[in-house]
C-alpha cells in the first residue's frame, strides 16, 4: 500500500483530513487549530445539511 506523504509544513486550511489528524498530535496549539479549521469547515454547510452540532473526528477514538 503505498501512502503519499503528509505536509504539516503547509497553511492549517489547505490540509486534508489525514494531515489535519497528523497535525493534532503535535501539541495542544495544534490540536485547537486542526479543531477550528475542521469546524469552519463544517459550518460552511450550514445552509445545506441538516442541524447538528459539530463533533471533530479528531477526538474520537
Amino acid at each position: 500500500m503505498n501512502e503519499e506523504a503528509l505536509n504539516l509544513n503547509q497553511p492549517v486550511k489547505d490540509m486534508g483530513p489525514n494531515e489535519l489528524r497528523a497535525y493534532a498530535k503535535l501539541g495542544q496549539k495544534q490540536h485547537d487549530e486542526a479543531n477550528h479549521e475542521l469546524e469552519r469547515r463544517w459550518r460552511s454547510y450550514d445552509d445545506m445539511l441538516p442541524k447538528d452540532d459539530f463533533v471533530s473526528f479528531i477526538d474520537k477514538k
